[in-house]
Parts: C-alpha cells; sequence; structure tokens
C-alpha cells in the first residue's frame, strides 16, 4: 500500500488542508477502482465501512490478492470536517457558498469539446484509452474558482480513469440503497448481489451532476456524439451507496458491509480468493419513480411506518401534531411503493418532505436529485 497526498489550494492566509488515497496494487493490469467515502462530511457510516475494507485490502495485499489497482480516500472531504456549529458538524454543504459538496463535479464530455474529433479509432479498448487521457487532460487544463472547485477536480483527478467508482455515503434513517445508471447493468446486478442492498435507483441523468452520475454521464454523452462512428465503451460503473442511516455507524455492521464490498471487488477481479456475492439482485426502481411525501403543517413527526414497509397510495405513513393549536394531520403515502428513507429530525416545517417512496412508475421527470 502506498499513500497520496494532494494539497488544496488554500481559502485564506495561513490555512491548508490536505486529501490523503492509499492505494493497493499500484500499476497492476486488473482493473481500477476508485471508493471513497465522507464527501457529505457529516456521514459516518461510509466511513467505518472504508476503514473496515483498508483492513482487508491490507490482508489481500500480504497475501499476494490484489490483482487490480484500488484507491481508497477514506475522508473525502476536509473541507466539510472541519464546519461545526454548537457542537455539530455541518459537512453537507459549503457553508461559503451553500452549495451541495456532492453536486457540480464537471462535465467530462462539455470539457473535452472538440479533442476526440480526429483522434477515436474502430478499436473500443483503443478508445478507452484515449479518452481517459483526454479527461486527464481536461481536468488539468480546468479553471479553479476556490478551495471546494480544487476539492471536486483532484477527487475526479484520481478517479476519472477508474473502471468502478463506488461513493459510499449515507441517508438519515434508511435502508442500504444505492443509486446507479443504467449505462452498466450487469454491474447493477452484481453490486447488488454483493452488498445485500434493498434497493438499487437507476437513472442515467438525474440532474446536478452528482459525483457518481460524473463519471457515467460523459461516456453516454460520447456514446450519443461518436457512436455511429467509432466505438464507445461503457467506460465505468460509478454508484452512490447509502448506507443506511447517520445513526447506523457500529463495528461489527461495518466489518460485514466491508466484507461484501470485497466479495464485489473479487467478482470483477481486482482482488482474487473472496467468497462469491451471496445475495439476490436489489430490486431495481427507476429514480423518476421515487416521490415524496411532505408535511401538511408544522409540528411533531409521530412515524406509523419506517423504512422497508410498502404502503398503498394515500396511507397514512406519519402524523404531524401542532401542540398550540391541537390539531393532528395525517401524511399520505404519494403513491404505491416501498418506503426507503426518512427525515431523522422529530420536528417539522410546514411543505417540508419528511420521506421517500420508491415505485414503478415514473412519476418525475428533469431534476431528480
Amino acid at each position: 500500500m502506498i499513500t497520496e497526498t494532494a494539497a488544496l489550494i488554500p481559502a485564506s492566509p495561513g490555512t491548508t488542508r490536505q486529501l490523503t488515497r492509499h492505494v493497493w496494487g499500484k500499476g497492476n493490469p486488473g482493473p481500477r477502482v476508485h471508493v471513497q467515502a465522507a464527501l457529505h462530511a457529516d456521514e459516518m457510516p461510509g466511513a467505518i465501512v472504508a476503514w473496515h475494507l483498508m483492513g482487508l485490502l491490507d490482508r489481500a495485499e500480504a497475501e499476494g490478492r490484489i490483482m487490480g489497482e484500488i484507491g481508497v480516500v477514506p475522508l473525502a472531504n476536509p473541507i466539510g470536517l472541519g464546519q461545526w456549529v454548537q457542537n455539530k458538524p455541518q459537512g453537507r454543504q459549503d457553508l461559503d457558498s451553500m452549495r451541495n459538496f456532492n453536486r457540480g463535479y464537471p462535465d467530462l464530455a462539455a470539457l473535452l469539446g472538440d479533442d476526440l474529433d480526429w483522434r477515436l479509432t474502430d478499436d473500443p479498448a483503443q478508445n478507452l484509452t484515449l479518452i481517459r487521457q483526454a479527461f486527464l487532460a481536461a481536468l488539468d487544463r480546468a479553471p479553479v474558482q476556490g478551495e471546494v472547485d480544487d476539492l471536486r477536480l483532484r477527487l475526479m483527478r484520481w478517479s476519472a480513469v477508474a473502471d468502478h467508482v463506488l461513493d459510499l455515503h449515507c441517508d438519515h434513517v434508511a435502508l442500504l440503497h444505492f443509486y446507479a445508471s443504467g449505462l452498466r447493468p450487469a454491474d447493477t446486478d452484481l453490486f447488488g448481489r454483493a452488498t445485500g442492498a434493498a434497493l438499487a435507483l437507476v437513472q442515467d441523468v438525474s440532474g446536478g451532476n452528482a459525483f457518481d452520475e460524473a463519471h457515467t454521464a460523459p461516456w453516454r454523452d460520447l456514446a450519443l456524439r461518436y457512436g455511429d462512428r467509432h466505438p464507445i465503451p461503457p467506460g465505468c460503473f460509478s454508484t452512490t451507496v447509502e448506507y443506511r442511516g447517520q445513526a447506523d455507524v457500529a463495528d461489527a455492521t461495518a466489518a460485514t458491509d466491508a466484507a461484501r464490498l470485497m466479495a464485489f471487488l473479487g467478482a470483477i477481479g481486482a482482488v482474487r480468493g473472496e467468497p462469491a456475492p451471496a445475495h439476490p439482485p436489489a430490486p431495481e426502481y427507476p429514480l423518476g419513480g421515487a416521490a415524496e411525501a411532505f408535511a401538511p403543517q408544522g409540528g411533531i413527526v409521530t412515524w406509523v411506518h419506517a423504512p422497508g414497509a410498502m404502503v398503498t397510495a394515500g396511507e397514512t405513513v406519519a402524523h404531524v401534531s401542532d401542540p398550540v393549536t391541537r390539531r393532528r394531520l395525517p401524511v399520505p403515502a404519494p403513491t404505491t411503493a416501498l418506503m426507503f428513507r426518512r427525515e431523522m429530525s422529530p420536528s417539522c416545517l410546514a411543505g417540508q418532505s419528511l420521506c421517500h417512496v420508491a415505485g414503478h412508475d415514473i412519476l418525475r421527470q428533469g431534476h431528480l436529485l
């Protein structure tokens, strides 16, 4: 294992932060995998999974079983990690700009412009290499406007050449689930079977250019542009993994999750000698079929159903009580679907989103995040 660091540009005089990546199998010919955790720096379940995963990778390396190149960024957001208000972490958004740390990643296909017009060939493997080289060159010349932009670009430089990108997150209170594009369905199926996820939310373009989509949408866009003339392979499987809820931080659970990630790494050939994935595929739902239930008034939320419940349209999933007016109102399910996540706070504002359910019917279009 080798350790690499990248210093971010200072946000103000006398300050500096750095990113750290640990790499197993540097330069190996097998699949390249990028794993990162805590991009939303107040989400620790993925970070403790990464901790246990690194121990398993150490053992695999000592036994000579690392076949690919596996990079792990265990804490991917040093900016957010330093943002605390009244002893509470505030790591989801940059407090200066209020931009979400997991939105607005570079559009690699747009950055390339016409760079590939005269370089692509009839060999998909050669095109894969050419495109990845072009991605890195485009990232190197991309403008940097502040520390947050530098963070995004440096993470992308580490991940843009990977075959598989795993971004470890969590929700408020939730089932284990993940987001993926439709670009590589066999990998989506495999990842669900390895992790035991309760569901997968699949969408080619969900809007906002989150970290995972910044690695899949460019391959889709390049195939649409050049595919009638040159073979463009689906160059990356990328996923955002929601490791349940923010309070789900426990060594036993994380160790199990890390072992399941090792099963995935074994199945794609990055590590040998791992047990095969042992779970059924995750049920897949379109992200456009995920709908929200909203608070009918401000007040105190009491839940009728928990994540994992199948609910029918109009069924009460929670109540919101206003002790001042003594009025209690039901929160109806927006459609017949699986309730997979809810908010953590027991209080709410009027009109606030309280939970999400996932169904097979497309209910939303456009910006889905």
